[in-house]
């Protein structure tokens, strides 16, 4: 299995251009911000599932292309994983005919371009071999942690999120967990905005996965625009593990 970094930022205009988007091997997307614009037609249509973490706008802005792209190409439709409340709240206010057409309609309800899929949390689905297992994480309504593998190992995208001690709990003891990908997008003077927002700042981090095995490799994702050196620096001064920020374009291979 192989990961690809699409889109890793926490907003535009910083060292990172591009929103949330992971890709697993060539048809699967963890979330599908602004980071889906980096593939081309072809690639684009070898989508078939989305795996969405929750329903802010830098992570699924692409998502609206993407199935235009693929309704465009003719390419046999796209199933989009997420919580009913994400669901509910996409089809509500994007796939709405006001913001962007429905393509759950389009070119007709019984061969759409694009397929809802509700997810159950601690519920395993099986795409081809990879297993995903969704988990919720503290941040806004419906939000959820994605747990993926095969059988020689995996990773957690934690997607967006604030303090979730049972998550943690969750995960230390998974034998074929090599890396997190885990939210960081404020720097610690502003740890009551972190807060306010659910998302992370270097302390709030810390703390959280203090108890987590130290081989478990941290790689930090969402970090504001301008932000970047000073929070992966504060990062390095709180805790005795080490972090990396990740990059578009990397690749990691399990």
């Amino acid at each position: 299995m192989k990961m690809r970094v699409l889109g890793c930022a926490g907003g535009i205009g910083g060292r990172e251009r591009l929103t949330t988007c992971l890709m697993v091997d060539h048809d699967i997307l963890l979330d599908a911000g602004t980071g889906v614009s980096s593939l081309s037609l072809d690639e684009l249509l070898q989508i078939r599932h989305v795996f969405l973490t929750h329903s802010h706008l830098d992570h699924v802005a692409g998502l609206a292309l993407l199935v235009d792209a693929a309704q465009i190409g003719k390419s046999g439709g796209i199933t989009v994983h997420a919580t009913q409340k994400v669901i509910d709240t996409l089809k509500k206010h994007l796939f709405n005919w006001v913001l962007w057409p429905d393509f759950a309609a389009i070119p007709n309800e019984q061969a759409p371009a694009m397929r809802w899929q509700a997810i159950e949390q601690d519920a395993t689905l099986e795409v081809d071999g990879r297993l995903i297992t969704p988990w919720p994480v503290n941040h806004t309504a419906g939000s959820s942690a994605y747990w993926v593998r095969t059988g020689s190992g995996g990773f957690l995208f934690t997607g967006d999120m604030g303090s979730t001690p049972a998550l943690w709990e969750r995960v230390a003891g998974e034998a074929l967990l090599r890396q997190v990908i885990v939210d960081c997008s404020f720097v610690n003077a502003e740890r009551a905005l972190a807060d306010m927002s659910l998302h992370f700042c270097p302390q709030t981090l810390v703390d959280d996965i203090r108890a987590l095995p130290l081989h478990i490799e941290f790689l930090i994702y969402h970090l504001k625009p301008g932000q970047e050196d000073l929070i992966m620096r504060e990062l390095a001064e709180e805790g005795s593990r080490p972090f990396r920020a990740i990059r578009c374009g990397d690749v990691f291979e399990y």
